[in-house]
């Protein structure tokens, strides 16, 4: 079984260099999914650049997302101030959705992860390495802006992970609810 860790970029390279380098011993291909639009729609250049990861480069499958979803809500001065928040989870649904682009080589028994830039899964506890569970929703530390600011109260569950052949869409395993 290999893995694939997905993930999408804006602009983070201190948290996707700091995600490559814990995660490289354990992840076959690291999925990087990127848009020419911003969540709020604006056209946006693109911030990613391979070259600035050396090390991982025959590692990483880079996509680009270069168009808006179908079903967006026109926005004008008297459009309902939720239609700019539709629209934006449209985008955002689009760009997990658009992850399938990145594990067209994966197999049905292939594992893959779908986490957010700063939601880095511990690949190497005992817990995930002995799981047969069909469905894994990591159990990760809360950490507010910084590395020193850590929450402690509240649990987070942020990375989510399934065999290929149990993925429904990237945006269904997104919203997997711990339970």
């Amino acid at each position: 079984m290999k893995i694939y860790d997905c993930t999408t970029y804006y602009s983070e390279d201190m948290m996707l260099d700091l995600r490559f380098n814990i995660l490289n011993e354990n992840v076959h291909k690291f999925v990087v999914i990127e848009s020419t639009y911003s969540h709020s729609g604006n056209k946006k250049k693109l911030n990613f650049d391979i070259n600035n990861y050396p090390k991982f480069k025959d590692k990483i499958i880079y996509k680009v997302i270069d168009y808006e979803p179908n079903g967006l809500h026109n926005i004008t001065t008297e459009s309902p101030s939720h239609f700019k928040r539709l629209n934006s989870l449209k985008r955002i649904e689009l760009s997990y959705n658009f992850m399938e682009n990145g594990i067209k080589e994966a197999e049905d028994q292939d594992l893959i992860i779908l986490s957010d830039n700063d939601e880095i899964p511990n690949l190497n506890s005992s817990a995930f390495k002995n799981s047969k569970k069909n469905l894994i929703v990591f159990k990760q530390l809360f950490f507010y802006y910084k590395f020193n600011l850590l929450y402690e109260a509240m649990p987070w569950f942020g990375s989510k992970a399934c065999k290929k052949k149990n993925l429904k869409s990237f945006a269904w395993l997104k919203n997997i609810k711990n339970k």
